[in-house]
């Protein structure tokens, strides 16, 4: 027997091959070296061995010859990794040849990525190892070694004296290193494992941007930064800080930089990290961002999307070690271990402390905590494999337990066909225990009130709710919310439409009567009355089932009670009609005992129970007949050995049929048995199962819906055998609930049955360990269709009542508009004919008698009867400015006068002269009548052409009166009463004398006759009365005075040549007429009279003083004083009052002479209104007033 002793020796090569040997004769390669050019051996007797030297002419140093002496080294290296170069040169003493030392120049093949060329000076006179290079060097093999190559330095150092140059060359020495020095917390290794990657460079490497010196990495992860490129990022976290680049305990690195995350990263350490989807979950010891915006409670989530940090809850209580996406839930949950025995739910400003054992659980999809894993203890470790998004959903747990489930879930669970199980709800708001400290879930639904709408997971049992609920609630967003405080235990739930049905044990002091009708539109309970036992009350009541028929509006009750209402009997079954609100007992009912359950099958309903009657035999089915509303056996029911307590429909495989099946209890020795009814009798098929089982629900299931993870190739294979006379159609199993005991041994809370064939699948376990139960599974299914009366809500029938209130009054107001309309339309076109008629006549050459008549009549009835009339009545009239009436005595008025359109109202007793002021008014103010134009602008002379209306009336109503008191002297000069018989005559109105104050004088002496009052409101009557203060003014007449100087006063007149013929002929006169008398009114005041055309052509500034190119008796006429000269002169567009001391009052039309602008809403001015009138001064509305005179078509409005 021998011992091969192998000593670990760095690697080294002499130049002198025959040095060269493996350290251990078990190495495959040994080192070796190549000599090419004219190198020769050289012995000292003071060095060690011998070695190579190369001696060059000194002029020969840049030959090729002299450079291409190469001496060859390969060195063995055992293994890869970090190594130094060192070089053995022997002392020149030892040959005496230091003069000729020269320079040697060393290439170094370090890898197949880097070559390294170096200069060694050779001038040590001892000998010596001096450092050449260091470097990564991969280990040597058959595809690569590492290589030295030697040669002479072209550009060494050479002493002048010599003669010739040399350089030797002994041995090379690899010695391994520390591989890297500059980590800080960081180590990059490479995934490719390859021999090939690591000749190029080693599997591992500092980043090339570290983190700074004394940094600690606790965690590392790679995602997808979606900030500006989808490039793979490298995220760590720690204990670290980089104020200069921003970043404090989280950092990204990416493109060879390390950057900081948004908010500058985290305040505290981050101690782990894992990745789902596209958000980063973080973990350790922190409180918050490092700028201090959002607050964390030692988890948080990184949205790389939107460089986000968001709060998950209120976090957990103590410090997180682990986090990492937990694979048997799916992706979308993650799971965080540390030192933690709380966790907080909820929204920031109410969250919820929950109690947990180190292990929390986030849904990310939900965005809140879940129900994790149950572990009965405090697990230390938890792994899952998601490597590089696997597909493997195992996880590992290890610690102190004793008892362990895939998730932990109170009440509820979620299956699907891919993820196997999964929680439903949020942790923390899962259901919880009823005040006594019991537990149970007895029903559930998916509860939705039409095939449309969106479906709502809702349970019943015996439980509550964080929000206050007890035994019902409904399930949204995660969380369970109470329908209700349903004071007994909840046994059952259906819906019809928006009605929730739910049936239970009756708890009378709790205010449950076994049974609660919960609209869910409204949120509140629906009214229904209340179901009594035998005693009458409600206190042994218990509704068992609730099943509704299709397209009907009929829901039955079953269960222990006697009476609805009170006083309807309906012993142990009973209907409602949910548009009714109103029981109804089925045809008179052979039923005895109980109900226990109830199922539709097409026309026919199916009761379950133990129903007795005398001394006939016991019986546990029964079957109703809507066709013939009759009760009846089932055939083969009398097998059925005991109680039965669930009915489950059964299919052909594509739609439901009569059939279903039974399943029970035995009378004889408590064991669950199992039958089905095939739409003809009862048959029993082949069922084994321990008898200690207890089966509380059955459900038949498409293949389909089975989690694939449940079933593999054996069990598909079993649960798909076919028989030849199948009680379960080909492509569906049974799922049977409840606590199995299999014919395999094993112990299952859910399996499913296919021809006496089991698959177990739901194990439970409660919180002690011992084995839980399954109380029902159900499957999302639409809703049964039936028949609800819509009915409107009291709000929009009360909408309805208003719209079709303001409909009705719109109407009328529409219908009243046409007819005033209409009533307008009819009236102007009476008008319009009259004034053509009476034009027609005028243009015909003189106007008769009978012609006025008729145009009096036309034009204002009443005034025409009262001239022809011997007798007067109704002449009841308010005093105006012409004063009395000359035929009646009584007081005459423009009230009578319809506005706007010149019409007389009726009983008008104005007579002709009346007429002729109505026809004026119509020229003047009814657009229907007469088309004013005001565009043009005429230059001619005041003649018959340009004759403004205020001429023309004047002209017309003298005509007018001067026949008729011609008429009246001729009648009186035959009869001998001239002036007796007012009735026969017209006569103007008499005079009133007014003194200068405006009061009414009682002498009959006077000067001047004045028929105006200054002091009227009539602002026609104060322009007439400061007119005629001012001087005499054309004659319009007689007057009525003896020597023929009185006349009436007329406004100034204003062009209207197209309204001429027609005012003349409203007035009763013919235009040769008019035009015979205004010629002699022109000639008496052509020398004091203008045209419009005069006015128009000057400016206000040169106008002469006290006249404006608006007519009329307003202070635009007077003379400007000069003292106001020096303001600019405004006229009124609207009456001012004055209301307080210090306002300027002024009526529409005057002139207005500022003083003061420099306020924009109250300018201060003056009027003047006269020579023996005080000056006003005061404040007034800049609005009111206009820098240009009004137009003559503005005359109506002011007058």
């Amino acid at each position: 027997m021998g011992y091969l002793l192998c000593q670990s020796v760095d690697a080294e090569v002499h130049a002198i091959d025959d040095y060269n040997s493996s350290p251990c004769s078990a190495q495959t390669i040994r080192p070796s070296s190549q000599v090419t050019g004219n190198w020769q051996q050289t012995t000292a007797a003071s060095y060690k061995g011998a070695y190579l030297t190369l001696s060059v002419n000194r002029n020969d140093i840049t030959s090729a010859a002299a450079q291409s002496a190469t001496v060859t080294m390969v060195p063995f290296v055992p293994e890869s990794g970090f190594y130094k170069l060192y070089m053995s040169i022997p002392g020149c003493q030892n040959t005496n040849t230091c003069i000729s030392r020269t320079s040697a120049k060393v290439t170094w093949l370090m890898n197949g990525k880097n070559s390294i060329v170096t200069t060694i000076k050779q001038h040590n006179l001892v000998d010596d190892e001096v450092e050449v290079l260091s470097g990564y060097v991969p280990a040597s093999s058959q595809n690569f070694s590492s290589a030295i190559y030697v040669q002479l330095a072209s550009d060494g150092t050479v002493d002048p004296q010599a003669a010739t140059v040399e350089v030797v060359v002994d041995s090379f020495r690899l010695e391994r290193i520390t591989s890297y020095t500059n980590l800080n917390g960081v180590l990059q290794l490479h995934d490719d494992l390859t021999s090939d990657l690591q000749v190029n460079r080693p599997l591992y490497e500092p980043l090339s941007a570290g983190l700074p010196t004394g940094s600690q990495v606790y965690s590392a992860t790679h995602g997808v930064s979606n900030d500006t490129n989808p490039e793979d990022t490298l995220f760590l976290g720690g204990q670290f800080f980089d104020s200069d680049q921003g970043y404090y305990s989280i950092a990204q690195y990416r493109d060879d930089k390390v950057t900081a995350l948004s908010s500058a990263g985290l305040w505290g350490d981050v101690r782990a990290m894992a990745f789902v989807g596209a958000s980063l979950y973080v973990g350790g010891s922190f409180n918050g961002t490092a700028d201090f915006a959002t607050a964390l409670g030692n988890v948080g989530e990184y949205n790389t999307t939107d460089q986000k940090w968001y709060p998950m809850a209120g976090g957990v209580g103590g410090v997180v070690s682990t986090a990492v996406p937990y694979a048997p839930f799916g992706p979308r949950a993650v799971a965080f271990m540390g030192d933690f025995k709380s966790i907080y739910a909820g929204e920031a400003d109410d969250l919820l402390e929950l109690g947990v054992e180190g292990l929390a659980m986030w849904d990310a999809l939900a965005g809140g905590w879940t129900n994790t894993p149950f572990l009965q203890g405090q697990p230390s470790m938890l792994y899952s494999d998601t490597w590089k998004d696997g597909q493997d959903s195992v996880a590992f747990a290890a610690g102190e337990f004793t008892a362990a489930a895939a998730l932990e879930a109170n009440g509820a669970v979620l299956l699907t066909p891919s993820q196997n199980i999964q929680a439903i709800d949020m942790m923390g708001y899962d259901l919880q225990p009823d005040t006594q400290g019991r537990f149970m879930v007895n029903a559930g639904l998916w509860y939705a009130k039409s095939n449309g709408s969106t479906p709502a997971l809702v349970v019943g049992g015996r439980f509550s709710t964080l929000d206050g609920g007890a035994n019902v609630a409904r399930l949204q967003d995660g969380k369970w919310q109470q329908l209700g405080d349903i004071g007994g235990e909840v046994l059952t739930l259906n819906n019809a439409a928006n009605l929730l049905f739910v049936g239970g044990v009756a708890n009378v002091s709790a205010g449950f009567t076994g049974l609660t009708v919960l609209d869910m539109d409204k949120g509140r309970e629906y009214n229904t009355q209340r179901l009594q036992g035998p005693d009458g009350d409600s206190t042994d009541v218990r509704v068992n089932r609730v099943a509704i028929r299709a397209d009907t509006s009929m829901v039955v009750v079953g269960g222990n009670f006697t009476a609805a209402g009170g006083m309807l009997e309906c012993p142990y079954i009973c209907t409602l009609d949910i548009n009714e609100g109103q029981w109804s007992p089925l045809a008179t009912s052979a039923l005895i005992g109980p109900v226990t359950d109830l199922l539709f099958t097409r026309d026919s309903l199916v009761v379950a129970g133990t129903f007795k009657n005398g001394t006939q035999p016991t019986r546990y089915l029964q079957r109703y007949d809507f066709s013939i509303n009759v009760w009846s056996d089932i055939d083969g029911a009398d097998r059925v050995p005991g109680p039965v307590t669930v009915l489950t429909a059964a299919s052909d495989g594509t739609e439901t049929t009569d059939g279903f099946y039974i399943t029970g209890v035995s009378m004889d020795d408590a064991s669950p048995y199992f039958f089905k009814y095939d739409g003809t009798t009862v048959v029993s098929p082949d069922f084994t199962i321990g008898a200690q089982s207890t089966i509380n629900g059955v459900l038949e299931v498409p293949r389909s819906r089975i989690p694939s993870s449940v079933l593999g190739d054996s069990k598909s294979q079993t649960l798909s055998r076919r028989s030849d006379n199948p009680v379960i159609p080909a492509g569906y199993v049974l799922a049977i609930s409840g606590d199995l005991f299999l014919p395999s041994g094993q112990r299952a809370s859910n399996a499913f049955f296919y021809n006496n064939e089991w698959v177990p699948f739901l194990s439970t376990v409660q919180n002690d360990g011992s084995p839980g139960y399954v109380t029902s599974v159900f499957f999302e299914i639409p809703p049964t269709n039936v028949y609800q009366r819509q009915r409107l809500s009291v709000a929009l029938v009360i909408i309805i009542a208003i719209a079709i209130a303001l409909g009705i009054t719109l109407l009328i107001v529409v219908v009243g508009l046409v007819y005033i309309y209409l009533r307008n339309r009819r009236e102007a076109a009476a008008t319009a004919s009259a004034a053509s008629a009476a034009l027609a006549a005028t243009t015909a050459g003189g106007t008769t008698k009978a012609t006025l008549g008729a145009m009096a009549l036309g034009t204002g009835a009443a005034g025409a009867r009262q001239i022809q009339s011997d007798s007067f009545h109704n002449t009841s009239m308010a005093r105006d400015t012409w004063g009395n009436n000359a035929v009646t005595g009584e007081p005459v008025s423009f009230d009578n006068i319809a506005p706007n359109t010149g019409r007389l109202t009726s009983g008008s007793p104005i007579g002709l002269a009346g007429l002729a002021a109505a026809g004026r008014k119509a020229a003047v103010s009814s657009e229907t009548y007469v088309q004013h134009d005001t565009g043009k602008k005429r230059d001619i002379k005041y003649d018959e052409a340009n004759e403004s209306l205020d001429s023309i009336f004047e002209s017309a109503a003298a005509e007018a009166e001067a026949e008729a008191e011609n008429e009246a002297r001729e009648r009186a000069a035959s009869t001998g009463s001239f002036g007796t018989d007012h009735g026969a005559a017209y006569a103007m109105p008499t005079a009133h004398h007014y003194d200068g104050k405006g009061d009414r004088a009682e002498s009959p002496d006077y000067t001047r006759t004045s028929m105006y009052r200054s002091d009227s409101t009539n602002p026609f009557e104060q322009r007439m009365a400061l007119r005629e203060s001012q001087g005499t003014f054309p004659p319009a007449g007689p007057f009525g005075d003896d020597d023929g100087t009185g006349h009436i006063p007329m406004p100034s007149p204003r062009h209207m040549h197209a309204e001429h013929a027609t005012a003349a002929a409203l007035a009763g006169a013919t235009v040769a007429a008019v035009a015979k008398k205004d010629s002699r009114r022109r000639s008496e005041s052509a020398s004091t009279r203008h045209t419009d055309a005069d006015y128009a052509s000057q400016s206000p500034s040169s106008r002469p003083s006290g006249e404006s190119s608006v007519g009329g008796g307003s202070s635009t006429h007077l003379p400007i004083r000069d003292s106001l000269k020096q303001y600019p002169a405004f006229y009124a567009k609207f009456t001012f009052s004055s209301r307080e001391t210090g306002e300027l009052g002024f009526r529409a039309g005057e002139r207005v002479f500022v003083i003061d602008q420099s306020d924009e809403i109250w300018w201060m001015g003056i009027v003047d209104h006269g020579a023996d009138q005080p000056l006003e001064q005061g404040v007034f509305p800049a609005t009111y007033v206009n820098s240009e005179p009004p137009k003559s078509t503005d005359w109506p409005d002011l007058m």
